[in-house]
């Protein structure tokens, strides 16, 4: 997040030195005219702090908020400016690390940290660590009077804990030692996360942080973490513009949401936005809470369970819809889906991807966009149902474009996907472009594979020219464009390396041609096909 100078304040600090909640400084600017307007700085919004502070001059505490040391008639001016005289007066932290490359800053203090784990389950440690960089975050007031030795660094912590956790992730400090031993660990985490917090900014450090958990959690993991270089090019492939209104009906942490909100202020500074999302569990929901508050988004957040995709689409519609939803679900309908309520058809009760891809649609306003990730699968998939729905969504125009993406990208899973761009329906079919940029990228890790901002400026270079009308002159390795007969003739397969084969030649890759690999893997993708058909078949006979 943008740092502001002296002269200008943030929300999240304008509620922390007037001790209220970010909820209450939305709600005086919703509904006090002549409270000072924002300025954008860096892409983020700031206030005048001498306006500010004139402001809340005029609003007396109400008793009940008062604090133990403050007298009846009290403003939240002069509290203002108590709590940022004593932060202004608290001695600089000595920073050894701090010209240290940021890359091997972070090793070092992830080393530091990470000692201080003991028996506790790494999952449930790097939940606690989340909890507690938000709550330094967003209470400075009371971490200075630990700083200043008048407050016990763990009395702080289970305080600030108490009062800043989600109640899905509040036991979590509990699950340390008791007594001593446990007071004395509270205590070095809460100086640990201190450090982070004194060399980078806490939106970024809690970005570490989910990176960490979601390698704890295995595949759990993935449900609600998208890694960075996949959440860049999602969306700067769906390139939102303002005023901004997206939804993500799988939000996990909100790194998407956060992200599009993002670009468009850097595009746009004063651009208006409304941010909603809807996790699949009340932990994801407390982590995505924090992670766009830290990151200066108001959104409105809900939690809903997977078999919510069972019932109706809501009534409320978008402009702009991206998601990374839990690929291949299974038994997300308790029984098999009412035919009425799909479009395009129900999708297999074990496999709920076409349901989400159809839900995004639904959810799209009529000049709407979509970026969603899906397994390479759902690209080709023989299941009858899924077929159909695919036959449905390019009928419609639904589909503007299929991109594969490299392997390895996610953490503790290898499996290839590719981003679908989605539209609201046509009501005719269009041509869709394609892209294969699964030789793009590079291993950082033995597991691990990001796309660099190169291969980014590539992927987005080709769908803004073909967007603009430029079709995708000096890509023709990469992309190419389809037209629906030939969609038809392949039985609405839509694997992009089946369409670039037959339009992009043959360079030579390495020792061997690009068609020599196509070959093996059209071998491999009609394994995979058969495979496919016979899972449809048993299924079946089970009434799935």
């Amino acid at each position: 997040m943008t740092s502001a100078p002296e002269e200008h304040i943030s929300r999240s600090d304008i509620a922390r030195l007037a001790g209220v909640g970010r909820a209450a400084v939305s709600n005086w600017e919703r509904r006090h005219p002549d409270f000072p307007r924002p300025v954008m700085i860096g892409g983020d919004e700031f206030f005048d702090t001498q306006a500010v502070i004139t402001w809340l001059d005029g609003r007396t505490i109400p008793k009940n908020a008062l604090g133990e040391r403050e007298a009846p008639g009290l403003t939240y001016g002069a509290r203002f400016r108590e709590r940022r005289q004593a932060r202004q007066e608290r001695p600089p932290t000595p920073s050894p690390a701090v010209n240290l490359p940021s890359r091997e800053l972070e090793e070092r203090l992830w080393a530091a940290f990470d000692g201080l784990r003991g028996n506790l389950a790494p999952e449930r440690f790097y939940l606690l660590g989340l909890t507690l960089l938000y709550a330094r975050a967003r209470d400075e007031e009371g971490w200075a009077s630990v700083e200043r030795g008048q407050t016990d660094p763990s009395r702080w912590a289970v305080q600030a804990l108490h009062t800043m956790a989600d109640s899905a992730l509040a036991p979590i400090w509990r699950e340390l030692a008791v007594g001593k031993r446990g007071d004395l660990a509270l205590a070095e985490l809460a100086r640990a996360v201190d450090q982070w917090v004194l060399k980078l900014s806490p939106a970024e450090i809690f970005r570490i942080f989910l990176g960490r958990l979601a390698d704890a959690q295995g595949k759990k993991g993935g449900e609600f973490y998208t890694p960075p270089s996949v959440t860049r090019v999602l969306v700067d492939l769906m390139a939102p513009e303002a005023p901004l209104d997206v939804y993500d009906p799988a939000c996990g942490a909100g790194e998407l949401l956060a992200a599009t909100i993002s670009r468009v202020r850097e595009r746009n500074a004063a651009a208006p936005s409304e941010v909603e999302g809807n996790t699949l569990s009340s932990e994801s929901l407390a982590l995505a809470r924090m992670n766009l508050d830290l990151h200066g988004v108001d959104a409105r957040l809900d939690s809903h369970a997977v078999d919510a995709l069972c019932a109706p689409s809501p009534a409320r519609r978008f402009r702009y819809v991206i998601s990374n939803p839990p690929f291949n679900m299974r038994n997300w309908c308790r029984d098999d889906p009412d035919s009425h309520l799909w479009r395009y058809g129900p999708p297999p009760r074990h496999n709920a991807n076409f349901a989400w891809l159809q839900r995004v649609i639904d959810q799209l306003q009529p000049e709407g966009r979509a970026a969603v990730v899906m397994p390479n699968g759902a690209a080709f998939s023989e299941n009858p149902r899924e077929r159909t729905i695919r036959a449905g969504l390019v009928e419609d125009g639904c589909i503007e474009g299929l991109v594969s993406l490299p392997p390895n990208l996610f953490h503790n899973t290898a499996i290839g996907v590719t981003i679908w761009l989605l539209r609201h329906p046509l009501r005719h079919p269009r041509e869709i472009i394609v892209i294969d940029a699964t030789n793009l990228g590079r291993m950082t890790t033995r597991t691990q594979r990001v796309l660099s901002s190169e291969d980014l400026h590539i992927l987005t270079e080709i769908i803004e020219g073909w967007r603009q009308g430029r079709g995708i002159t000096g890509h023709d390795i990469l992309a190419t464009i389809v037209q629906p007969d030939e969609i038809r003739r392949q039985n609405y397969n839509l694997n992009p390396r089946r369409y670039i084969v037959q339009s992009g030649g043959s360079p030579i890759v390495g020792r061997q041609s690009v068609t020599a690999l196509r070959q093996e893997l059209d071998h491999l993708h009609t394994a995979a096909l058969a495979a496919d058909a016979q899972v449809t078949d048993l299924l079946g006979r089970l009434r799935w």
